[in-house]
């Protein structure tokens, strides 16, 4: 090989010789240099260049920033601010790239929020399938269904008629209605399952500031033993949030145990603490036809502290606002909600009938009658403690014992999911146990004369089961004007000298919790006047007026200077008796 030179250029070629050039033999020190110089060029060239390089060596720069928005910040104010920073860049003129640059960064954020805008709104129509979130779900239990529903079913349309034609809600047995959703107009039943779910409620605002749940730690005895008295302690108030955290939310390392982790969990909470405004609940109103006593009840109690907010804290100082709130209530409609797992032990309803609406979730009930309770537990208390057992320990441990080694046979069983209804008469004992995670609305009925002349005998006069609140409506010479008290008879001179002993403290707030129960039944004389309520409890027009004057002469002997003018001195007939003013729509401030 050689290399062929011509014009001061060296090229590397084969060994075939022209006419046109001159051979040449290879020299080291000629070819040595070209090659170091190339290598050199080379080098550079391939060489990393620095930012700075470039920068400079290019005629347009593209720069771009990141602006991060973390879950937590608030997506308008960050728009707004950088529309302030817009506005600032025009005003002052600055460069014409920097406000292109923040118009940029505005247009984006714009479209950030017309995009979380179109979310809302899907997520605004649509219906969710379970109760909680995924990250809060705890796992369901469908193998603990009832093998063999023996609950009556009944159509909604059927269960309907029976009501138009005047039939009572109180039936002989329980009954099943599958699919009630019939009994929802529209789009109502999908409204409601919007509504009703744990994210709805633990992003409302205001029931996160405002709404406590009673929560009890499953370690946390609820009485204690203080010398001779048993004094029962107070549960954790928590918020809606804190509470599902607590109660539904695991890790993948430890999840939540349906029934191990959960079953002290279920909450029965007063719907209207759950609702900004009581027309929240206008949809679950599904029975129109039913006459119900107790709404009118709870609208007297509340017009009749609303009327008398001012002098009550002359009339009973410090502990007004106590007696008022224990007093005030008559709940009557509830929320019951709680993870898979989770449910109460076997328990009667007050006496009430009720019917409980599945809005989430899956249970599986087990009700059965009061002699049937008694019967069994005569035999299994001691041994079991069924009825102080949770509902998922009584049918995983407790039923297969009382049915197998007590005689446990009349009941019934039922499975209930999403949409269907359970029709519950008085006098049964129920225990339900939530299969997934799970909330229901349901309301008690009171419409039966019995059941009235029970509910407010219980409250006020009930010698044999030792209810005497009525007698402090009397003086000791007039005792013998009670329901049953004979003159001189034994029951007589008891009375005469537990009164006689009676101070202030007790006598006035005895006296007007009478008067709340005895004026919450006999305003119903105009608005359910086939109970016949003047004469039918021991709470008549005769002992209204005794309560009133009682009340008026213990306050004056006491020194007060209440006037009364708030409670009404001819007997109530209607919840329009009371004061004007009072009037007060329900639900819009806690009773």
């Amino acid at each position: 090989q050689g290399f062929w030179h011509k014009g001061g250029m060296y090229v590397r070629q084969g060994m075939v010789a022209t006419s046109c050039c001159r051979f040449l033999r290879p020299r080291m020190a000629v070819v040595a240099a070209p090659l170091r110089i190339s290598l050199a060029v080379a080098l550079l060239l391939v060489a990393p260049q620095s930012p700075l390089q470039v920068a400079v060596a290019q005629q347009t720069l593209k720069l771009s920033a990141t602006l991060t928005i973390e879950k937590t910040d608030d997506k308008v104010k960050t728009h707004d601010h950088v529309a302030d920073l817009l506005k600032y860049a025009k005003d002052n003129k600055l460069e014409g790239n920097v406000v292109r640059f923040v118009d940029n960064m505005v247009q984006q954020l714009q479209k950030v929020l017309d995009a979380a805008k179109v979310v809302e709104q899907q997520k605004a129509v649509e219906v969710p399938k379970e109760f909680t979130p995924a990250k809060y779900r705890v796992k369901s239990m469908p193998k603990l269904q009832a093998k063999k529903v023996t609950v009556k079913k009944i159509a909604a349309k059927d269960l309907r008629a029976k009501l138009k034609q005047g039939k009572d809600i109180n039936f002989a047995e329980p009954l099943l209605v599958t699919n009630a959703t019939a009994l929802f107009d529209g789009e109502d039943w999908d409204r409601v399952k919007r509504h009703w779910s744990a994210a709805r409620i633990m992003g409302d605002e205001d029931l996160e500031r405002d709404l406590r749940i009673d929560y009890w730690p499953p370690d946390k005895a609820r009485a204690r033993l203080v010398g001779n008295m048993l004094q029962m302690e107070e549960p954790e108030q928590v918020p809606f949030s804190r509470y599902i955290v607590i109660c539904f939310h695991g890790t993948p390392a430890k999840p939540k145990l349906p029934g191990q982790n959960t079953e002290h969990c279920e909450q029965t909470v007063d719907a209207q603490s759950m609702v900004r405004n009581v027309s929240e609940l206008d949809d679950l109103a599904i029975f129109p036809e039913i006459k119900n006593a107790l709404p009118g009840q709870a609208e007297f109690r509340r017009r009749i502290l609303e009327a008398g907010k001012d002098e009550l804290p002359m009339i009973l100082g410090k502990s007004a606002e106590k007696w008022r709130k224990g007093k005030g209530k008559l709940p009557y409609r509830y929320f019951v909600f709680g993870p898979s797992g989770s449910g109460d032990k076997l328990h009667a309803e007050n006496g009430l009938p009720f019917y409980d609406i599945l809005i989430h979730g899956s249970r599986r009930w087990l009700l059965l009658k009061e002699d049937e309770m008694n019967r069994v537990a005569e035999k299994a208390r001691e041994a079991l403690e069924f009825d102080k057992t949770s509902a998922y320990m009584f049918f995983e441990e407790k039923l297969p014992e009382l049915k197998e080694e007590f005689g446990l046979k009349k009941y019934f069983e039922a499975n209930q999911q999403s949409g269907d209804l359970v029709i519950v008469p008085s006098g049964w004992f129920r225990v339900s146990l939530s299969l997934a995670d799970s909330i229901s609305y349901y309301e008690t009925i009171l419409s039966q004369k019995e059941t009235l002349k029970a509910v407010t005998d219980n409250a006020v006069w009930q010698p044999q089961f030792r209810q005497y609140q009525m007698a402090y409506c009397y003086e000791t010479k007039e005792l013998h004007k009670l329901p049953g008290v004979e003159k001189d008879s034994q029951l007589h001179k008891w009375l005469k000298d537990a009164i006689a002993k009676v101070k202030w403290d007790e006598l006035i707030p005895g006296i007007l919790s009478v008067l709340l129960q005895c004026g919450s039944t006999l305003i119903l004389e105009k608005s359910m006047p086939e109970l016949n309520v003047q004469g039918l409890t021991a709470c008549t027009p005769g002992a209204w007026k005794a309560c009133r004057a009682r009340l008026k002469t213990s306050l004056k002997e006491k020194g007060s200077s209440a006037t009364l003018s708030w409670l009404p001195e001819e007997v109530p007939t209607s919840i329009d008796d009371i004061p004007s003013g009072a009037a007060k729509k329900v639900g819009s401030e806690e009773l």
